[in-house]
């Protein structure tokens, strides 16, 4: 996979794990190989990062209406309609991007849309005495460890559980006792734990289109574990298919129709 990534144009180096841990002391002894992957980027702080992006849209004088989304339709004039639990909203185009939870409000349009949670579990290790450096994926341990703001992240497991079953005690188990091994000397206040949902179609590849020719519905979701790095492209792909200004990008695969 590591040769593959290289032929693709990935940047890379390995080092042991003794020469990381001049750069990061929080990991001395803990690693017997280090593959460092260059030009990648993180988020310290996710909820601020979505709040912000939602006051940048109310500033450009969209409406952010939150509330419970019931169904999806057309109204009897042919418009797009969501029904919701403060009403009835219309408009002349709707982008759906309900994650997780976009089957059941699609299959009413007739789509077959065959998708299934893929739970993670999330441990974070609440105002710890050190940071990490930069953000880790322990390849032995299978969970990600990323450096927040008053936190330290560690996320991994995948779970075929739906959307309605609460968490299950072995995941979490599993992962704090990895973790607990790996940041035995750390210091920290406490754990905070919580499990996730992330949309995944059996192609592996997200929804993203106009749902039928006659209507002015579009969808985007479906990417997996990959929601936030591409989400910035998606909104992209999807703002110029609503202004009928598409981009030069072959959406073929990505068809909601196309099971």
């Amino acid at each position: 996979s590591w040769a593959l990534r290289q032929d693709l144009g990935l940047a890379f180096e390995t080092e042991s794990g003794a020469d990381y841990a001049r750069t990061d002391p929080l990991y001395e002894g803990k690693f017997h190989t280090v593959v460092r992957c260059k030009h990648h980027g993180m988020i310290s702080d996710p909820g601020a990062y979505v709040n912000a992006l939602a006051e940048h849209f109310t500033d450009q004088g969209g409406e952010l209406v939150i509330t419970e989304v019931h169904d999806v339709g057309q109204a009897k004039e042919g418009r797009p309609e969501v029904k919701t639990s403060a009403g009835r909203l219309t408009a002349d185009k709707l982008v759906l991007t309900a994650g997780a939870w976009s089957r059941p409000l699609l299959e009413g349009l007739g789509l077959k849309v065959p998708l299934e949670s893929e739970r993670g579990y999330h441990l974070e290790l609440v105002r710890p005495n050190r940071y990490p450096v930069n953000p880790m994926m322990v390849a032995a341990g299978k969970f990600a460890v990323t450096p927040m703001n008053g936190r330290i992240r560690c996320a991994g497991v995948v779970e075929f559980g739906g959307l309605r079953a609460g968490p299950q005690q072995p995941p979490r188990k599993m992962l704090k006792s990895r973790v607990e091994a790996l940041f035995s000397g750390l210091q920290f206040e406490g754990y905070e734990e919580w499990m996730g949902h992330r949309p995944a179609l059996t192609d592996s590849l997200p929804m993203l289109g106009q749902v039928g020719t006659d209507k002015g519905i579009f969808t985007a979701f479906g990417h997996q574990h990959l929601g936030l790095t591409g989400g910035a492209k998606t909104g992209r792909i999807m703002a110029g298919l609503v202004t009928e200004d598409p981009s030069n990008l072959a959406l073929d695969p990505y068809r909601p129709d196309r099971f």
